[in-house]
């Protein structure tokens, strides 16, 4: 939700997070996910010497977690009934609306920690999507933290089966079961010839449909994207995991988490 697009789908999923139903959906999770309370638990030490960045704040979902022991903080969103939500919600705290393409409020170097959890990034085409990260690259102090979420393009195949035509024993489920199955393949019609999909955009069902398709990306090549950024110390974790491993560990190629989350560093000064 910090992104920002172009054209009928930006529209779409614009029109979508501003809707006060999906508001309301983003205000109420209020707990960590488990690679968060990991890289919490790990930065508890530390986190009062950091100015944080957090982009795609949605509801404050991580706000109340990382912004009491920040030095500093600052959550963003492209949202601004997300941002008024938030200023209501956590009144000690700054926020803003802002495209996660165009940091311009932000000098270079001027962050310790810049977190996009929620997979936010991926609303994003690929071109999209580097020039944000090459943002949060930007903004970061040498030495700084990167961490983001993103979907995992192994977990497809149970997107797929969760869409496909069931018949039931009630006559209103099966026509349920009909009526998104059919949804999904008119939106992803070639999905099944282009698996399994290294990275691309898919529409998941998310929000019913609601937004536009979504980046998945398999995580060594998400590990990749960030190497060519860069940075370094990369490691991952799926999300139903709290262990997060080396960039270069050989199992995350067939990591079957719905979504992964990415930690790196700005190199430090030399």
């Amino acid at each position: 939700m910090g992104q920002g697009m172009t054209g009928p789908a930006a529209d779409l999923t614009h029109a979508a997070y501003e809707s006060p139903d999906i508001v309301a959906l983003y205000a109420r999770p209020d707990g960590l996910q488990k690679p968060e309370e990991t890289l919490l638990a790990q930065l508890r030490p530390s986190l009062g010497t950091m100015d944080m960045l957090d982009i795609g704040v949605g509801g404050g979902r991580t706000t109340r977690h990382f912004a009491p022991l920040a030095r500093t903080y600052l959550g963003v969103d492209y949202s601004a009934a997300m941002i008024a939500h938030c200023r209501l919600a956590f009144p000690s705290f700054r926020f803003a609306v802002a495209d996660a393409r165009h940091l311009g409020f932000a000098a270079d170097e001027s962050y310790d920690f810049v977190l996009f959890s929620y997979n936010g990034i991926d609303h994003l085409d690929r071109a999209e999507r580097l020039t944000v990260l090459g943002e949060m690259r930007r903004v970061l102090k040498p030495g700084g933290l990167m961490v983001f979420s993103s979907h995992n393009s192994n977990y497809l195949p149970s997107i797929v089966d969760r869409f496909r035509f069931r018949i039931h024993s009630s006559v209103r489920e099966t026509l349920r079961s009909l009526k998104w199955s059919s949804v999904f393949w008119a939106k992803n019609g070639l999905l099944q010839y282009r698996m399994p999909l290294a990275s691309g955009r898919v529409h998941d069902g998310t929000h019913s449909f609601r937004s536009a398709a979504l980046y998945y990306v398999r995580p060594d090549i998400g590990v990749a994207e960030l190497r060519h950024l860069g940075m370094v110390d990369i490691a991952c974790a799926g999300n139903e995991s709290g262990e997060f491993l080396a960039g270069d560990d050989p199992r995350l190629r067939q990591d079957p988490n719905p979504w992964i989350y990415y930690m790196s560093r700005k190199p430090g000064r030399t």
